[in-house]
């Protein structure tokens, strides 16, 4: 039972850890519409930080869902599992991670769209495209065109 315990206060923790990750997001997003780059210097550095934390929050998670009997279940399926108080308070924790998870990623969509639209519009090509790599010699690939506005034909 007792690792049951260390299971919710991890996923309190970890929720509270998401629910700040969403003003975060927010933050990204106003910093890029900004256009001030000192300002999204801070957030890109802010979210490098909190991308370790995640990550060291989530092998805590599943160590942690491990002691308590549940290691590699869903949250769906701990649910299935448990009953009562148990399972009420896990439903609430459940719901209040997934719902900070959709707004984490509402947020970060709307930065990445607003990111590659500007940088359709600045010309440069858009993510997975090839743009003026090149070679060790200084040599431009054939073919590609480069992303500088200085390198456009007049």
């Amino acid at each position: 039972m007792a690792e049951r315990n260390e299971f919710r206060t991890l996923m309190e923790e970890y929720i509270a850890f998401l629910e700040e990750s969403v003003e975060r997001e927010k933050e990204k997003y106003a910093a890029l519409v900004s256009y001030d780059p000192k300002r999204t210097d801070k957030v890109v550095a802010e979210q490098q930080a909190a991308n370790m934390r995640l990550a060291r929050l989530e092998e805590c998670r599943e160590e942690a869902q491990r002691q308590a009997g549940w290691e590699g279940l869903t949250f769906r399926q701990i649910l299935e599992r448990t009953d009562g108080a148990e399972k009420d308070t896990l439903t609430d924790l459940f719901e209040r991670f997934e719902n900070a998870v959709n707004e984490i990623r509402f947020y970060n969509s709307r930065s990445l769209s607003f990111a590659n639209d500007g940088l359709r519009i600045l010309g440069a090509a858009g993510v997975g495209q090839q743009t003026g790599t090149y070679d060790a010699a200084g040599r431009q690939h054939d073919g590609v065109k480069g992303a500088s506005l200085f390198e456009t034909e007049v």
